[in-house]
């Protein structure tokens, strides 16, 4: 299975709602980046023994110090710690050093502006339906980019669980809940079929009525993705690596990109508040 890496919107997914108990695991691997503003380490691990294949992730630290005297390059060994909505790296010890893989080159994204209508993209829907991003036109729209399988809470299940929150806000508004909608598009297709969308949808509360699961070839999420700063690059290798940040786009009721949320901070009234926005123009 070719290898994936994406940044900009992203192993089974660990359901750890109702879970009080913070895991624990150990991880071995290289430091890739240092993000000492985020407190961020990006590093390409092996296998996290009842947890997760070895890939490339953006992790967190404990503490910003954890940072301090880290650089590319660098082999290490920590602690990976999950809890119900968050997973970080502590007790990092470096072991040595090594060179780094060879860079990759991520493709040049044609992304658009505000104000620019959104490429009409065909997908496909978790009941297995063709839909073209077209077809929503006359709602106002949320997207973001996930995959069922991400591992790590604070990424692609954080995009769910806002999502799940949004949800709940707009039932609260009859009228602008009937003016919008939710979209999650998968840029996993060989593993999120819409039989596995359809049940990931069902785990996570989405009611299709306002949120819909979709994905579609590479060669047509690619490009949708890159739209919104989304760069996805693969590389033919026995594994899948997906290493990505977030962002989440509110489309107007004409099919223009008004804005784009990046990151995950961001809250579910954050978002409202722009779908708001976005309906109110029309």
């Amino acid at each position: 299975m070719p290898r994936t890496f994406v940044s900009a919107v992203v192993l089974p997914i660990i359901l750890l709602a109702g879970c009080s108990k913070a895991k624990e695991y150990p991880l071995v691997g290289q430091v890739l980046a240092v993000d000492p503003n985020q407190e961020v380490l990006t590093v390409k691990h092996q296998d996290v023994v009842g947890f997760m294949p070895g890939m490339t992730m953006p992790f967190k630290v404990k503490e910003a110090q954890e940072l301090e005297g880290r650089k590319p390059g660098d082999l290490i060994t920590a602690t990976l710690v999950v809890e119900d909505s968050v997973g970080y790296l502590a007790d990092i010890k470096k072991t040595g050093e090594a060179p780094l893989p060879a860079a990759e080159t991520p493709p040049r994204l044609a992304m658009i502006e505000p104000g620019t209508e959104v490429p009409d993209t065909s997908l496909i829907d978790q009941e297995g339906r063709t839909r073209r991003v077209s077809e929503f036109r006359g709602k106002t729209i949320a997207v973001t980019f996930v995959y069922t399988r991400c591992p790590l809470p604070d990424f692609c299940p954080r995009m769910d669980r806002n999502f799940k929150a949004v949800q709940d806000l707009l039932r609260s508004d009859a009228t602008l809940a009937s003016r919008v909608h939710l979209l999650s598009v998968s840029f996993d297709p060989d593993y999120d079929t819409p039989h596995v969308m359809a049940a990931h949808a069902r785990r996570v509360g989405a009611d299709p009525a306002i949120w819909s699961y979709l994905t579609g070839e590479r060669k047509a999420v690619d490009p949708l993705a890159g739209a919104f700063g989304v760069s996805v690059m693969r590389e033919d290798q026995p594994m899948q690596e997906i290493v990505h940040n977030l962002r989440t786009a509110v489309i107007d009721a004409n099919g223009r990109l008004v804005t784009v949320l990046n990151g995950r901070d961001w809250t579910p009234e954050d978002l409202v508040s722009a779908l708001r926005a976005a309906d109110g123009k029309r």
